[in-house]
């Protein structure tokens, strides 16, 4: 795997190729060093992309007619553009950030609960990859108790910057998910875990919802959502999607309202994601979900009128 002075030319170099698509090879390299401060030859750029192809699996594009490179936005760019960001993070904190001093005059933390049991993950992650089963307590923050559990890991998701292990209990077939910062007292055991591809079918459910919650939506088939909303809403909803399989569309003619399709399965998560953009938005399509949210917007309208 790449180091991570290598892996921060390689995130530069996707950057600008999602920035200046069609890029000619001297444009970018007089980028990297006008950007980022990178003088870059011929020789490494190409060892770069083949780096990119060979590691993370991202094809660099040159188009003949254009005699420029391109890179296309699929989720293994994001996927990318996560771990690089992660790196970063735990390159920052390491080497810049060793003085509390600095810390408090460069950061502006937001909040910081969601940083609890971040030292779990690389056990976490030792487990998973060596097929070992964890134990740990687990608080329920509504019944105000505390469980122990023994789990097979599988995954790690992420959700809203906050972490979560996806694992299956012993004694049970189905998937749960743990958020990190309600675990204590982890401990990786010398007992073998579950073979991880008995719930590959299983993990298929997260790629049709937003978030985590797939058992209110498990016997329903994706659809299409289409969503009303404003040219400006529809900037930040490019940069920070709701769902990979969002398109959003600009409003024509000099109108000011453009439109976002999604195909999942809606649940719960996904109608908070959408009431949280207020009167940016207006379900369209299906009836039955436009008039769900209707309900949720009438009982909101009901507490306010009192």
């Amino acid at each position: 795997m790449a180091n991570y002075k290598l892996l921060k030319r390689l995130n530069s170099i996707m950057h600008l190729l999602k920035s200046y698509p069609n890029i000619s090879k001297q444009h970018l390299l007089d980028r990297l060093m006008t950007d980022y401060d990178m003088d870059v030859s011929e020789r490494t750029l190409e060892r770069d992309f083949q780096n990119l192809k060979n590691e993370f699996g991202l094809d660099v594009i040159y188009n003949y007619d254009s005699k420029g490179y391109s890179v296309e936005d699929t989720a293994q760019l994001t996927t990318f553009f996560k771990f690089a960001e992660l790196s970063s993070l735990a390159e920052l904190y390491a080497e810049g950030l060793k003085d509390y001093d600095t810390f408090q005059k460069w950061i502006i933390p937001d909040d910081s609960e969601r940083f609890k049991g971040v030292e779990y993950l690389k056990p976490i992650l030792n487990a998973i990859t060596q097929s070992l089963k964890l134990k740990f307590d687990k608080v329920n923050y509504y019944r105000k108790t505390e469980k122990q559990y023994t789990v097979n890991p599988i995954r790690i998701k992420e959700y809203l910057n906050r972490w979560y292990l996806v694992a299956v209990p012993d004694g049970q077939d189905e998937i749960l998910n743990f958020g990190i910062d309600r675990i204590s007292n982890l401990i990786v055991t010398d007992e073998p875990a579950r073979k991880s591809d008995k719930f590959e079918e299983q993990l298929k459910n997260y790629e049709d919802i937003v978030g985590l919650n797939y058992n209110e939506s498990i016997n329903r088939e994706p659809e299409e959502i289409i969503v009303k909303t404003t040219n400006e809403q529809l900037k930040y909803l490019r940069s920070l999607p709701l769902h990979k399989s969002q398109v959003c569309i600009d409003g024509q003619g000099g109108s000011n309202w453009g439109r976002v399709t999604y195909h999942l399965k809606p649940n719960y998560e996904f109608e908070i994601q959408l009431l949280k953009l207020g009167d940016q938005v207006e379900v369209m399509e299906p009836k039955w979900f436009r008039d769900k949210i209707a309900r949720h917007i009438k009982r909101i309208n009901t507490i306010y009128k009192n």
